[in-house]
């Protein structure tokens, strides 16, 4: 089964960055002169080796954003096409130049990484547009889906029944062939448009509204009764896995999805007793609720209308509008999965939704990091790169050695890695804090200041007391392990309070 919609590790985001990080490494890294000085190498060559490192952080952003998988998959598509199309034109330049060894190999190291990094980037430019694209003509699509739907609920549910009741009023209080009086035949079909109004409201809200946190078990349940209600001859079991006060991505308006698939259940059963079963599943990220009938099984050209993005071309009214409503709210609207699979017995139709990450975090809707966070983690890691860049510039002399990690002893290589690392860690930061908001800190914005205190001075400990240090043995540089100097502590320090305070200043700023 694929991810719900935007939840969960989106694994097209990294092959942006692992395509930024090797043009980067391999080519860039390669063509900088280690005895530059810091005005030399700002001017001739730390443009694309920032724009390198951007990209990098730009695919981890990806891969843990709220984005949708299928637009970060586009962009990284583009990405991998642009970069391939400009090997493919140094390649054909080099054929073309003969002897190769006339340009020289700083000049050809400098042109492959420039030509690499900016197709690479041309590429991720022209995805995000396309992905963006995508997203809104799916975005038309399914408004034109609303649409129809409210057309064919107008014409068939209101405008029908309408007629039947002025046609009813005439008779005044006569008997009707059945026995049933036109009062209570006018009564049942304005009890069904007040229904039908109740569905269009479901569908059709205002625009951008979100789904939000809520209680799938007591949206079941209300489905159950109402269903029970309407159809005494059915039994219908529920078997639930999960713990009380369960709660899903949707809106006030479940339960008449879960209740047209109960109706739809009964209705078509094919039996005087038909016995529904409703099993109930929770896991980490999601909620399934499995809809088990006895009937003859869903047709399917009625299982694509649940399970697919499109609506039927024509009018059917034995299908009814029911299926489709489920559809537009569970898929369109929810984010959710519709799987419709038969079974020895009948059919089983399994609704799968999203549990929230967390309560606090854009109004529940978000399905991982949302883009304003990111935005925000990505200035506060650059703004607290540069004062503990400063303060570790003053305190031990030169940040060249970072430079060193990956192969160039070079202050101006230091410093753009340096902000790399900055804003990478602190992307770390922001996954663990939106996922889980310890102490509901995200809240506090004293609280969050502190949390990144003391995630810089875990930093400290961690990866400069024992990952650097080991990482430049490994270079062959000589290293002391654990390094865990005072002047080091002192700029984590200043690292950790700048980025928390500015991290905690963005979100409390948006909401």
């Amino acid at each position: 089964m694929e991810g719900l919609r935007g939840h969960g590790v989106k694994y097209g985001g990294f092959v942006v960055a692992a395509i930024g990080f090797v043009a980067t490494r391999y080519t860039v890294l390669e063509s900088i002169d280690a005895s530059a000085s810091l005005v030399e190498f700002l001017l001739g060559q730390a443009t694309f080796l920032a724009l390198g490192l951007g990209l990098t952080v730009f695919g981890i952003g990806l891969s843990v954003s709220s984005y949708d998988e299928s637009f970060v998959n586009t962009i990284a598509t583009w990405s991998v096409l642009g970069t391939a199309s400009m090997v493919l034109v140094l390649g054909l330049t080099f054929v073309g130049i003969g002897d190769v060894d006339t340009v020289g190999t700083a000049t050809r190291s400098v042109l492959v990484a420039n030509v690499l990094i900016g197709g690479s980037i041309g590429g991720v430019l022209t995805g995000f547009r396309a992905a963006l694209n995508n997203h809104n003509r799916r975005e038309l699509s399914k408004q034109a889906d609303r649409l129809t739907v409210l057309n064919r609920i107008l014409r068939h549910e209101v405008l029908n029944k309408v007629n039947v009741i002025r046609g009813y009023a005439d008779l005044g209080t006569e008997q009707t062939a059945v026995g049933t009086s036109s009062l209570q035949v006018i009564q049942r079909n304005a009890d069904r448009i007040d229904d039908s109004i109740t569905e269009l409201r479901a569908i059709v809200g205002p625009a951008g509204e979100r789904p939000v946190s809520t209680d799938v078990l007591s949206a079941l349940r209300t489905a159950v009764d109402d269903v029970s209600a309407a159809h005494p001859e059915a039994t219908i079991s529920l078997d639930i896995d999960a713990q009380e006060r369960l709660r899903v991505l949707a809106d006030a308006h479940l339960d008449t999805a879960l209740r047209h698939l109960l109706d739809n259940a009964i209705v078509h059963a094919g039996c005087d007793s038909p016995h529904v079963s409703v099993a109930v599943s929770a896991a980490t990220d999601r909620v399934e609720i499995a809809i088990g009938d006895e009937g003859p099984g869903i047709p399917d050209d009625v299982a694509a209308v649940l399970e697919e993005r499109r609506l039927p071309e024509y009018d059917d009214p034995t299908t009814g509008f029911g299926l489709t409503l489920v559809r537009l709210l569970i898929v369109d609207k929810y984010g959710g999965i519709v799987d419709v699979d038969a079974t020895d017995e009948g059919s089983v139709v399994a609704v799968t939704l999203a549990r929230p990450i967390d309560r606090s975090i854009a109004d529940n809707s978000e399905y991982g990091v949302p883009p304003f966070i990111l935005g925000v983690t990505a200035i506060a890691g650059i703004v607290a790169g540069v004062l503990m860049g400063l303060v570790s510039q003053e305190l031990t002399g030169s940040l060249a050695i970072i430079g060193a990690l990956y192969g160039v002893m070079n202050g101006g290589v230091g410093w753009v890695l340096h902000i790399f690392h900055s804003v990478v860690f602190g992307i770390l930061f922001a996954v663990a804090v939106t996922r889980r908001n310890p102490l509901d800190v995200l809240n506090r914005p004293v609280a969050t200041t502190a949390l990144g205190v003391a995630y810089g001075l875990f930093l400290w400990f961690f990866a400069g007391g024992f990952v650097m240090p080991l990482w430049l043995r490994a270079v062959g540089i000589p290293a002391t392990v654990p390094s865990l100097s005072m002047p080091i502590f002192v700029a984590h320090a200043v690292w950790g309070a700048v980025f928390g305070a500015i991290f905690a200043a963005g979100i409390a700023r948006h909401w």
